[in-house]
């Protein structure tokens, strides 16, 4: 059974004015679906606005009382909704596309990748609405394959930007959209990103390389570079123009000179699309490809909850 609360899903927003006005209710809303063990997963249909400030609202242990896990998948303004759920044990936090972001996601595709003859010289628009129904079919079917245990697990392809790597490791992942990921340091909630011995991935959108260097700067501030075990970077934009190679330049000032902390990079995580969902806190086995490709792998048994 699928279901939500449509008060919610159909609130007004008003940026001039606080953005919503019903906090305590989404919080509660939230508290009641990560505590309710019969809810096998929750799916953000976006990655929504105004949620951050919720966070205190919400009394997380109750994740410690479920007969079974739940699986949340969100991202962007979920983030720490993804770090701190996948930071208890009944709880599996998968970064992944919010299906309502298919919209943006597609049309950006058609209007970068594809030339108007590979879109049968429609605009990408009509590209985007011809697909958009298959797409969100897609989406849910992957979400129920993973919690129910079925498939072939998820593959994410990345390549190595800086640094040296075994041909097969092991890596566990944390981090998310980098603007967001910043407001839990300090927070009681920095331990679901304590980036010892972890990879730290890193995603963010529409805005300008020198905001973004800001926000990198407060996880330097904050210690992220001197214990992690890498950093994977995904997707950075602004509307049509990749920003990848810029911030792969601003992070080099960053890290810690004389060192060689290894850095890939996946266009599949991030306010892209297509888009792999990417659990945190769950081991992935990672393999070398050809020249400085990698296969980043997590078995179909790290979703499933069912």
């Amino acid at each position: 059974m699928v279901t939500a609360n449509t008060t919610i899903l159909e609130a007004n927003e008003d940026e001039l004015r606080g953005g919503r006005n019903d906090d305590r209710l989404r919080a509660e809303d939230l508290q009641d679906a990560l505590a309710d063990s019969n809810v096998v997963a929750i799916v953000a249909l976006r990655g929504g606005a105004w949620f951050t400030r919720i966070l205190p609202l919400i009394d997380f242990s109750v994740l410690d009382r479920r007969e079974r896990r739940v699986a949340v998948f969100g991202f962007s303004e979920l983030t720490p909704l993804i770090n701190i759920v996948a930071s208890h044990a009944r709880g599996v936090g998968v970064y992944g596309m919010g299906p309502a972001f298919l919209t943006y996601g597609m049309k950006r595709y058609a209007a970068t990748r594809l030339q108007a003859t590979d879109r049968d010289c429609a605009t990408p628009e009509e590209w985007m609405r011809a697909r958009l129904h298959n797409e969100m079919t897609a989406y849910f079917q992957q979400v129920v394959s993973l919690i129910e245990g079925r498939g072939d697990g998820v593959t994410c392809d990345a390549r190595l930007l800086q640094g040296q790597l075994s041909n097969r490791f092991e890596a566990t992942f944390v981090g998310g959209n980098l603007t967001v990921l910043s407001t839990l340091i300090g927070s009681k909630f920095k331990a679901s990103i304590e980036p010892t011995g972890r990879w730290v991935l890193l995603e963010d959108f529409n805005d300008k390389p020198e905001r973004f260097d800001r926000f990198i700067g407060h996880l330097t501030l904050a210690g992220f570079w001197e214990h992690c075990a890498g950093v994977l970077l995904g997707d950075f934009h602004y509307a049509e123009v990749d920003l990848n190679d810029a911030i792969t330049e601003v992070l080099r000032y960053h890290l810690p000179q004389g060192t060689s902390i290894p850095i890939l990079q996946t266009n599949k995580v991030g306010h892209t699309w297509p888009m792999t969902p990417l659990p945190f806190q769950l081991p992935a086995r990672v393999y070398r490809g050809e020249n400085k490709e990698y296969s980043i792998h997590w078995p179909v048994s790290a979703f499933r909850v069912m």
